[in-house]
């Protein structure tokens, strides 16, 4: 007799779990995916254009655009122009993408530090800096 698991049974303990917002880090922490979706934010481009804006070399470029295509988030056109060439372009779903980066900014803005700014200098004055001895205040 098969064990056939009913809608009531609980997952086993070895099934992996989908996390959403898990699965967006992973594509989007993934080295030049954040530079490349925000350089894509202000419209089409072609593969020159991003390569040269951003500095990042042509294999890892297409490394990434590939993975960003095959998951949805970048369309890919070849434009039938002489000379041709391709141009690429947020979808929808990347588009998307635009209002989770301004809210990242946001926070990135209210509780982030500037580079060589430690935790006395600014409003987030909450903790000592680990570099300055401990004084206790009673």
């Amino acid at each position: 007799m098969e064990n056939t698991p009913t809608p009531n049974d609980p997952e086993p303990q070895d099934a992996p779990v989908f996390c959403p917002a898990n699965a967006a880090l992973c594509l989007l922490s993934e080295r030049w995916t954040l530079h490349i979706v925000r350089a894509l934010l202000g419209g089409r481009k072609r593969f020159n254009e991003i390569a040269h804006a951003l500095g990042i070399s042509p294999a890892t470029l297409r490394e990434r655009l590939r993975a960003l295509e095959a998951e949805e988030v970048v369309q890919r056109t070849v434009v039938s122009a002489m000379p041709p060439h391709v141009e690429y372009a947020l979808t929808p779903k990347g588009m998307a993408l635009n209002g989770i980066f301004e809210q990242l900014a946001q926070w990135g803005h209210d509780w982030m530090r500037p580079p060589g700014e430690t935790l006395l200098d600014g409003p987030l004055a909450l903790v000592p800096d680990a570099s300055l001895p401990i004084q206790a205040k009673l």
